[in-house]
């Protein structure tokens, strides 16, 4: 793995430290219902959406044109990447994550390339990952550890938040096209559109249990489920689904929906 810069290491260290700060004595919380926030409508299609609840942006990745749309406020403000060999342009767009100061990050297959951007869309710093045969998805950890999944040995590869050394792999031809992985302080999921489940793992990498359908987990490990948001008389189901803190993004062909998490106060949200 090579650095393009040192600045990008020297993010994801601080950011792995206030994370470990904000969550080390958080108590559980139960998940109370979830409240309709923002929607935001949208021709064309999405691959994949977040949200920055801070800064109230939405950033929306197509992969067919290797951009990337940040929206705020219901409107766009900025496109970024498109095909091509300058800094600011992808060659093969795969992925996209916000870290916990809200700005974004986006993994470029191609040139195994993760590069991270300011929240209107400036580019900040770049990380190479040239011993990875074909990265192709990613999450931070709260503790800003970093995890690739590699499509070439369909392993997921976990770096040190502290140096970024390569730490260990998981789970050897276990996962099958996952579109998406996530994680917190406790577990690492990924979400397979092909067989229809989450596979989900210790962050260590042991296996712990799989899933029917699209599953997330909260800071507070409380697993959330399609079905969980959407009420099962709605006929349009959402392609995707992602959380950042506790707002929760549901992406649709033409829209995207984000709901705010409502947790449960006092003797009410013991475990």
């Amino acid at each position: 793995m090579k650095f393009r810069t040192a600045a990008f290491l020297l993010i994801l260290t601080l950011l792995g430290l206030a994370g470990c700060s904000a969550n080390r004595f958080t108590a559980y919380r139960k998940i109370s219902g979830f409240r309709p926030w923002n929607r935001l409508d949208f021709s064309g299609s999405y691959d994949k959406a977040l949200s920055d609840p801070r800064s109230g942006t939405i950033f929306a990745m197509r992969k067919d044109t290797q951009e990337i749309h940040i929206f705020r406020g219901g409107q766009r403000i900025n496109v970024i990447g498109g095909l091509g060999f300058e800094r600011t342009n992808f060659q093969r767009l795969s992925d996209i994550g916000v870290d916990s100061d809200g700005g974004l990050l986006a993994l470029d297959s191609a040139q195994k390339i993760l590069r991270k951007y300011t929240p209107e869309g400036g580019v900040v710093a770049e990380l190479s990952f040239s011993d990875l045969r074909q990265p192709e998805l990613f999450c931070v950890g709260q503790d800003g550890t970093l995890f690739l999944y590699d499509a070439a040995t369909t392993e997921i590869v976990c770096y040190s938040q502290l140096d970024n050394s390569e730490l260990y792999r998981f789970p050897r031809f276990v996962l099958e096209q996952p579109v998406w992985i996530s994680c917190n302080h406790d577990y690492v999921f990924s979400y397979s559109q092909v067989k229809g489940q989450t596979d989900v793992f210790y962050i260590l990498g042991q296996y712990k249990e799989t899933l029917a359908g699209q599953v997330l987990f909260d800071p507070f490990n409380n697993p959330i489920r399609t079905g969980d948001v959407v009420p099962v008389y709605v006929s349009t189901l959402p392609k995707l689904l992602s959380l950042n803190s506790e707002t929760l993004v549901l992406l649709y062909d033409n829209y995207i929906q984000t709901y705010r998490i409502d947790y449960e106060r006092g003797a009410d949200a013991t475990q």
